[in-house]
């Protein structure tokens, strides 16, 4: 699984929506973002792509399908949840305790804790 994953994470459609999330400011509400690309155009379908693929891979890894130290340990180690956390919280509340994002959400927060107990076993690792 961790190599189909790899290939759509490679593939063209993905390649072009990871160059336009580097350009999306930090902090924008979910209505901003709708605002600064609404949708049906290009801008909103890398916006989409990208957190779909991202909601997928934390669907996998919430439900043991992933290995965390597979998934984490190689290509997929830094999912860009702070990219959008502000506009996925803000529809969240509009929303009314809507789910939208979490598995995303999950992905990255999961990732946060992966690197924290990888850094503190190679420190533990290199003092012996």
């Amino acid at each position: 699984m961790l190599l189909r994953l790899m290939e759509v994470y490679l593939s063209e459609p993905v390649r072009k929506a990871k160059q336009f999330w580097r350009t999306i400011p930090e902090g924008l509400t979910f209505g901003e973002l709708l605002a600064k690309y609404p949708q049906g155009s290009d801008e909103f379908a890398h916006v989409d792509t990208m957190m779909i693929f991202w909601d997928t891979v934390g669907c996998l890894l919430k439900h043991g399908l992933l290995s965390e130290d597979l998934v984490f340990d190689s290509f997929l180690d830094a999912p860009p949840w702070p990219k959008v956390e502000a506009a996925f919280l803000s529809l969240r509340e509009q929303e009314d305790g809507a789910l939208e994002g979490e598995n995303f959400e999950f992905a990255y927060r999961q990732s946060v804790e992966w690197r924290k107990h990888r850094t503190a076993r190679s420190t533990d690792d290199g003092a012996g």
